[in-house]
């Protein structure tokens, strides 16, 4: 599983659109992450998938990547939030394309991505657990919607973006 983590400020949206019926829009305010999600076929064949997935859910969660009294990037989000009494959060986006290849030509390769109904299902899982600590802290989550066209708009702070694999 892989994940790619960006530090926003300001305001945080995403539009989704399943259908030419179902629209959806969330956003948030304040200072946060944009984080996409992709898993691989290989990531359907592992035994300790759950145990990976906690460690990347653990980690972008726990990322000390937000300064602190002395500027230095040392606090987490949920951290920042409340040292600085403000609101933000998290925006949570499936994106097969995290598994994309180019090893030749210009046009990417995405045969290395988790079959679509293994990965819906993934997302889903992780959407649920997100949800299950959403009271926990200061941070808003909101979430992508798989398998949709999504147009997202955030400022990315820094700019910090990193690239994590379990």
């Amino acid at each position: 599983m892989k994940i790619f983590v960006q530090r926003v400020s300001g305001l945080t949206s995403i539009e989704s659109q399943l259908s030419p019926q179902q629209k959806k829009s969330a956003q948030f305010k304040g200072s946060g992450l944009v984080v996409l999600l992709g898993w691989t076929q290989f990531d359907a064949a592992r035994t300790d998938l759950a145990a990976a997935e906690e460690w990347l859910f653990t980690r972008a969660l726990g990322l000390r990547i937000f300064p602190d009294s002395n500027d230095r990037m040392n606090l987490s989000l949920a951290d920042y939030l409340k040292e600085h009494k403000s609101e933000g959060g998290i925006l949570w986006v499936p994106q097969f394309t995290l598994a994309g290849k180019l090893d030749s030509g210009f046009r990417p390769s995405f045969t290395d991505a988790m079959a679509p109904d293994l990965a819906r299902v993934r997302f889903l899982e992780w959407v649920k657990k997100t949800e299950a600590i959403q009271n926990q802290n200061s941070i808003n989550h909101i979430f992508g919607d798989f398998g949709a066209d999504m147009n997202l708009s955030f400022t990315n702070w820094g700019p910090l973006s990193l690239h994590l694999e379990k």
